[in-house]
């Protein structure tokens, strides 16, 4: 059982290997920080207690699952593994157990669960998140039990290669070794295993670019569209901050986190604000002025109107794609 003694006869730090396959990630909230996965963990020891003879047994391997594997790990001693940032328990969790002659342990378990995970949207939508999972052995210092994964496990670490959550591609699973604080000033192994995975960013150019560019847009009719009043003209920006407004609100709800969470979406949108706001006031204090043909400030402001005229809208331009680039995966 769980409270059993450290097997005797093996070298301490007793190592116990890992290994982890990445079944499925289902589900994600960035603004939660929160992921569901769906997991297999392979746990391997050596325990000299649990030798067998071969012959007398019929072959050099016992293999048990369900009830019978889970009956049977309560007879003997195991690590006592958790995962540090699980969240509650696990669902629809089945194990196997097989025991090998030489007293070696193998235990496969499947389950799916939630985990905290630390996410960063200031890329969104060309972000790339990493899942980590944090193994420990919470009851043995990692003087007693050191959690190890090897070449060999590695090699059986997979990820699996299309997700449920169908915009995001994963990239790679990478595993390191540290150690956590415990009780008594103790150190207690820990291996953490990462998933990195990359959102498809051109799935979000038409529901998210496209809509803002067609808002923005309308500042370019405002500065170049001849017989608009001074009316028009305030209605037309006034309906563009409205429409931008709608929309910040509208990828908030469909997207979460890419508003509230400074993203280059609510950067762009940001600007887009004082870009309309600018294209107006503009407009405004050279209007009466390019009006009057009499005036000894015509001339000037016309040459000036019709250098800001392309001069705004390009500046706009520079910098959304700045913001954008900036964010773009190296």
């Amino acid at each position: 059982a769980e409270t059993a003694d450290l097997p005797e006869g093996v070298e301490l730090p007793l190592r116990v290997r890992l290994a982890l396959r990445i079944l499925d990630v289902t589900e994600i909230k960035e603004v939660a920080g929160q992921a569901r996965l769906y997991v297999e963990l392979t746990q391997r020891w050596r325990d000299p207690r649990n030798r067998f003879d071969a012959v007398a047994a019929g072959g050099p391997r016992i293999d048990r699952v369900g009830d019978d594997a889970q009956r049977f790990l309560q007879t003997i001693w195991t690590p006592g593994i958790v995962i540090d940032n699980q969240i509650g328990e696990a669902d629809g969790r089945t194990a196997s157990v097989s025991a090998h002659a030489d007293g070696e342990i193998v235990v496969v378990e499947r389950f799916e669960a939630d985990f905290r995970v630390a996410t960063d949207m200031t890329a969104f939508p060309f972000d790339r998140q990493r899942i980590q999972l944090s193994f420990s052995a919470p009851r043995w210092a990692k003087q007693e039990v050191l959690i190890v994964s090897t070449d060999a496990d590695r090699g059986f670490s997979k990820f699996a290669e299309r997700l449920a959550v169908t915009d995001w591609r994963p990239l790679g699973l990478d595993f390191a070794n540290g150690e956590a604080a415990g009780w008594n000033a103790r150190s207690y192994s820990r291996l953490e295993a990462t998933l990195s995975i990359e959102r498809l960013s051109e799935r979000y150019i038409l529901r998210i670019f496209i809509p803002i560019a067609a808002v923005l847009a309308v500042s370019i009719y405002v500065l170049w569209a001849p017989g608009l009043g001074p009316t028009d003209k305030g209605g037309l920006i006034f309906s563009a901050l409205l429409a931008l407004a709608a929309i910040s609100f509208t990828f908030e709800s469909s997207f979460p986190g890419c508003i509230s969470l400074n993203t280059p979406i609510a950067q762009i949108i940001s600007l887009g604000y004082v870009y309309l706001v600018a294209v107006l006031l503009f407009d405004s204090l050279l209007g009466v002025p390019c009006a009057r043909p009499g005036s000894l400030l015509h001339r000037p402001c016309l040459e000036i109107r019709r250098q800001m005229s392309w001069g705004l809208p390009a500046v706009m331009t520079t910098i959304c794609l700045g913001v954008v680039l900036r964010a773009l995966p190296t």
